[in-house]
Protein backbone atom coordinates (compact mmCIF):
# COMPACT_ATOMS: atom_id res chain seq x y z
CA UNK A 1 0.00 0.00 0.00
CA UNK A 2 1.54 3.15 -1.16
CA UNK A 3 0.34 6.50 0.04
CA UNK A 4 1.07 9.40 -2.04
CA UNK A 5 2.50 12.57 -0.62
CA UNK A 6 -0.14 14.64 -2.33
CA UNK A 7 -2.85 12.58 -0.63
CA UNK A 8 -1.26 13.24 2.74
CA UNK A 9 -1.08 16.93 2.01
CA UNK A 10 -4.70 16.98 0.98
CA UNK A 11 -5.71 15.16 4.15
CA UNK A 12 -3.66 17.48 6.34
CA UNK A 13 -5.17 20.48 4.60
CA UNK A 14 -8.67 19.13 5.14
CA UNK A 15 -7.97 18.56 8.86
CA UNK A 16 -6.53 22.06 9.22
CA UNK A 17 -9.52 23.64 7.51
CA UNK A 18 -11.95 21.68 9.64
CA UNK A 19 -10.14 22.62 12.83
CA UNK A 20 -9.99 26.28 11.80
CA UNK A 21 -13.67 26.42 11.04
CA UNK A 22 -14.46 24.83 14.41
CA UNK A 23 -12.32 27.44 16.18
CA UNK A 24 -14.04 30.22 14.26
CA UNK A 25 -17.44 29.02 15.50
CA UNK A 26 -16.38 28.61 19.18
CA UNK A 27 -16.94 31.48 21.63
CA UNK A 28 -13.89 33.63 22.20
CA UNK A 29 -12.15 33.19 25.54
CA UNK A 30 -11.67 36.53 27.33
CA UNK A 31 -8.02 37.38 27.76
CA UNK A 32 -8.57 40.16 30.30
CA UNK A 33 -9.64 40.07 33.94
CA UNK A 34 -13.23 40.54 34.97
CA UNK A 35 -14.21 44.19 35.51
CA UNK A 36 -13.86 45.38 39.10
CA UNK A 37 -16.94 45.24 41.30
CA UNK A 38 -18.96 48.44 41.35
CA UNK A 39 -18.12 50.74 44.26
CA UNK A 40 -20.97 51.59 46.60
CA UNK A 41 -22.31 55.09 46.21
CA UNK A 42 -21.31 57.23 49.22
CA UNK A 43 -24.29 57.55 51.50
CA UNK A 44 -25.66 60.84 52.75
CA UNK A 45 -26.93 59.32 55.99
CA UNK A 46 -24.28 56.75 56.95
CA UNK A 47 -20.89 57.56 58.46
CA UNK A 48 -18.89 57.43 61.69
CA UNK A 49 -18.91 59.37 64.96
CA UNK A 50 -16.01 61.83 65.19
CA UNK A 51 -16.84 63.43 68.58
CA UNK A 52 -19.41 63.42 71.39
CA UNK A 53 -19.58 66.59 73.50
CA UNK A 54 -21.71 66.96 76.66
CA UNK A 55 -23.99 69.99 76.91
CA UNK A 56 -23.48 71.22 80.44
CA UNK A 57 -25.86 73.35 82.47
CA UNK A 58 -24.52 75.97 84.88
CA UNK A 59 -27.32 76.90 87.24
CA UNK A 60 -27.17 80.10 89.27
CA UNK A 61 -26.27 79.71 92.92
CA UNK A 62 -29.06 80.07 95.48
CA UNK A 63 -26.83 82.06 97.81
CA UNK A 64 -26.59 79.33 100.42
CA UNK A 65 -23.05 78.42 99.33
CA UNK A 66 -21.93 82.05 99.36
CA UNK A 67 -23.33 82.66 102.86
CA UNK A 68 -21.86 79.45 104.27
CA UNK A 69 -18.49 80.11 102.60
CA UNK A 70 -18.45 83.70 103.86
CA UNK A 71 -19.08 82.62 107.44
CA UNK A 72 -16.42 79.90 107.31
CA UNK A 73 -13.91 82.21 105.57
CA UNK A 74 -14.53 85.01 108.06
CA UNK A 75 -14.04 82.72 111.05
CA UNK A 76 -10.87 81.21 109.57
CA UNK A 77 -9.47 84.65 108.70
CA UNK A 78 -10.13 85.95 112.22
CA UNK A 79 -8.80 82.86 114.01
CA UNK A 80 -5.71 82.19 111.86
CA UNK A 81 -4.51 85.73 111.15
CA UNK A 82 -6.55 87.92 113.45
CA UNK A 83 -7.80 91.45 112.93
CA UNK A 84 -10.66 93.02 111.05
CA UNK A 85 -8.93 93.03 107.65
CA UNK A 86 -8.24 89.29 107.79
CA UNK A 87 -11.85 88.63 108.78
CA UNK A 88 -13.20 90.66 105.83
CA UNK A 89 -10.80 89.11 103.29
CA UNK A 90 -11.57 85.62 104.62
CA UNK A 91 -15.31 86.26 104.42
CA UNK A 92 -15.10 87.58 100.84
CA UNK A 93 -12.89 84.70 99.68
CA UNK A 94 -15.11 82.18 101.44
CA UNK A 95 -18.23 83.63 99.82
CA UNK A 96 -16.76 83.33 96.31
CA UNK A 97 -15.49 79.80 96.98
CA UNK A 98 -18.81 78.73 98.53
CA UNK A 99 -20.81 80.08 95.58
CA UNK A 100 -18.57 78.24 93.07
CA UNK A 101 -18.80 75.02 95.05
CA UNK A 102 -22.57 75.22 95.10
CA UNK A 103 -22.80 75.86 91.34
CA UNK A 104 -20.34 73.08 90.48
CA UNK A 105 -22.21 70.64 92.70
CA UNK A 106 -25.50 71.42 90.94
CA UNK A 107 -23.97 71.37 87.44
CA UNK A 108 -25.42 68.71 85.17
CA UNK A 109 -25.52 67.43 81.61
CA UNK A 110 -28.55 68.52 79.62
CA UNK A 111 -27.69 66.47 76.53
CA UNK A 112 -24.97 65.64 74.01
CA UNK A 113 -23.79 67.00 70.70
CA UNK A 114 -22.83 64.12 68.40
CA UNK A 115 -20.58 64.94 65.44
CA UNK A 116 -20.82 62.54 62.47
CA UNK A 117 -18.65 62.45 59.33
CA UNK A 118 -20.83 61.03 56.55
CA UNK A 119 -19.55 58.74 53.78
CA UNK A 120 -20.30 61.39 51.16
CA UNK A 121 -17.85 63.77 52.88
CA UNK A 122 -20.33 66.02 54.67
CA UNK A 123 -20.47 66.49 58.44
CA UNK A 124 -23.58 66.51 60.61
CA UNK A 125 -24.05 67.66 64.19
CA UNK A 126 -26.98 66.14 66.04
CA UNK A 127 -28.16 67.10 69.54
CA UNK A 128 -29.46 64.19 71.61
CA UNK A 129 -30.60 63.86 75.24
CA UNK A 130 -29.01 60.39 75.62
CA UNK A 131 -26.27 58.63 73.65
CA UNK A 132 -26.50 55.21 75.30
CA UNK A 133 -23.51 53.07 74.32
CA UNK A 134 -22.51 55.27 71.36
CA UNK A 135 -18.76 55.94 71.14
CA UNK A 136 -16.36 57.90 68.95
CA UNK A 137 -15.49 55.82 65.88
CA UNK A 138 -18.79 53.89 65.80
CA UNK A 139 -20.38 53.30 62.39
CA UNK A 140 -23.78 55.03 62.47
CA UNK A 141 -26.86 55.96 60.48
CA UNK A 142 -28.37 59.43 60.86
CA UNK A 143 -32.13 59.14 60.70
CA UNK A 144 -34.68 61.81 61.61
CA UNK A 145 -32.35 63.81 63.83
CA UNK A 146 -31.20 60.69 65.72
CA UNK A 147 -27.98 58.69 65.48
CA UNK A 148 -28.22 54.87 65.42
CA UNK A 149 -25.25 52.53 65.59
CA UNK A 150 -25.09 49.97 62.75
Amino acid sequence: MTIRTSSLRSAALAVALATGSLLAVAEPVPLTEAPPAARPVPSGNVGHVTAIDPIRTRPQGTGVGAVAGGVVGGVLGHELIGGTAATVVGAAGGAVAGNNLERNHREGVAGYTVHVRLDDGRSRTITMTHVGDLHVGDRVRVDGGRVHRI
